[in-house]
C-alpha cells in the first residue's frame, strides 16, 4: 500500500507599488533542479511564468508570454507552449531566446527526448508536432489524434511519445517514433486527463478532471489506482523523482500542491552515503560503488530529470562483498540527471551532473 502525505501550499503575494505575484490559473508545473525551484505557468492575472519555492510566496520568472501552457526544461532553457507559438527562456536570466510560430491553434502538451527535440500537443487542432531546437524545424507528426490530445510523455525505450486525452473514458495513446502512427495503449475509466509524469520504477500517474484526482498506472497501464483525491482541477502535473513528489497545479482554486508518493513498505529508502559515485560531476566516465552483505539482485538505472529512464546500467545477481560500477555517457547530452540503485529490498537515489564532453 503507498504512504500519502500532502503538502499543500497556499500562495499568496504582497508588493508595495509593484504587481503582486501569485498563482492564478496554473496549467503547467516544470521543475528546476538547478535552481531548486518549481516553474508554473499562469494563464491569469498576472499572465506570466512564476518561480515558485514551496513554502514562498511566488516571484516572477517571465512575463513574456500570453497565453502559456506546457513547459519543458532542456538544457538551460525553459521551453513555454504559449497559444500558437513555442517560446524559450534562459533558465539564469528569464530572456526570451526562442520563438517560433507553428501556427498552431492551442499548443498545450509538451515532452523531450532529452536531447534537442520537443514533442507538443495542439489541443484544438488535435495535431502533435516535433520540432528540432537546434534548427527550429518542425514538422507536423500526426495531423488528426481524433481525440483531444493534452499532456505528453517522451517514452524512449520504445520508442514511442505517450500523451493524455480529454473527454469521458479518456485514452491514452502513442506516437510511433518510427512511423508517426498512433495507437490507443489505453482506454481510461477517467474523464478529461490533463497531465501525465512517470516514476524511477515505470509507473504512470494521471491527472484527471472528471474525478480530481491523480491516478497510478503500471509501466504496462494495468491496475489503475487512484492515490491523490479532493484537487481542483488538476492540470499538467509534474513527478519530481529526486524525492518522490508530485506537484500538482490546480486550476480551479489556484494553487500548487505537492504529494509525496514514497515507495512500498516492501523497499526501503537508503541513505545516501552507502553509494558513492566518482567523479561526479563527469565528463565521459564514472564509478559507482556499493557493497552487498549477501547474494542480491542489482538494478541501477539512470534518469533524465522529468522521470524518463535514460540508461539501465546494470540489472543482475551480483555477489557479497565490494563492487565498483564504471559508467559511460556515450549517447547522453549534457546536463543534471538522477540515479536509482536498488538492491537488498533498498532503494537509493542522488543526482549526477554530466558536463560538456
Amino acid at each position: 500500500m503507498q504512504k500519502l502525505f500532502t503538502l499543500f501550499f497556499f500562495l499568496t503575494s504582497c508588493s508595495l507599488g509593484l504587481i503582486a505575484q501569485t498563482i492564478n490559473g496554473p496549467e503547467s508545473v516544470e521543475y528546476d533542479v538547478v535552481n531548486n525551484r518549481y516553474l508554473v505557468s499562469n494563464r491569469s492575472n498576472p499572465i506570466s511564468i512564476q518561480s515558485l519555492i514551496p513554502g514562498q510566496s511566488p516571484t516572477l520568472f517571465t512575463s513574456g508570454v500570453t497565453s502559456p501552457a506546457g513547459l519543458e526544461i532542456l538544457g538551460n532553457k525553459l521551453w513555454v507552449c504559449d497559444g500558437g507559438r513555442m517560446k524559450s527562456f534562459d533558465l539564469t536570466s528569464g530572456a526570451l531566446v526562442n520563438n517560433i510560430n507553428l501556427s498552431g491553434t492551442f499548443l498545450n502538451g509538451i515532452t523531450s527526448d532529452g536531447g534537442h527535440f520537443l514533442f507538443v500537443s495542439d489541443y484544438s487542432a488535435k495535431k502533435i508536432y516535433r520540432i528540432n531546437t537546434n534548427t527550429n524545424a518542425f514538422y507536423t507528426m500526426v495531423s488528426n489524434t481524433v481525440t483531444s490530445p493534452n499532456g505528453m510523455w517522451y517514452d524512449g525505450a520504445n520508442n514511442r511519445v505517450l500523451f493524455v486525452n480529454w473527454g469521458s473514458n479518456a485514452p491514452v495513446k502513442a506516437i510511433s517514433l518510427a512511423d508517426s502512427t498512433v495507437t490507443t495503449v489505453v482506454t481510461t475509466s477517467q474523464g478529461s486527463c490533463d497531465g501525465i509524469g512517470r516514476d524511477a520504477a515505470g509507473n504512470y500517474f494521471i491527472s484527471s478532471w472528471g474525478q480530481q484526482s491523480i491516478y497510478k498506472y503500471d509501466s504496462n497501464f494495468g491496475s489503475p489506482l487512484g492515490i491523490v483525491s479532493g484537487l481542483s482541477n488538476p492540470a499538467d502535473i509534474y513527478y519530481n523523482t529526486l524525492n518522490d513528489t508530485i506537484a500538482v497545479p490546480n486550476a480551479g482554486n489556484n494553487t500548487v500542491t505537492f504529494h509525496y508518493v514514497g515507495t512500498t513498505v516492501s523497499i526501503a529508502e537508503g541513505t545516501k552515503d552507502e553509494i558513492k559515485v566518482f567523479p561526479n560531476p563527469m565528463n565521459e566516465t564514472t564509478v559507482f560503488q556499493y557493497s552487498l552483505s549477501s547474494p542480491s539482485k542489482v538494478r541501477l538505472m539512470i534518469y533524465s530529470l522529468d522521470g524518463g529512464m535514460d540508461k539501465i546500467v546494470v540489472n543482475e545477481n551480483q555477489p557479497t562483498g565490494e563492487h565498483k560500477v564504471p559508467f559511460n555517457t556515450s549517447g547522453l547530452a549534457a546536463g543534471q540527471y538522477s540515479y536509482l540503485l536498488q538492491k537488498e529490498n533498498k532503494i537509493y537515489r542522488g543526482n549526477l551532473v554530466i558536463t560538456g564532453k
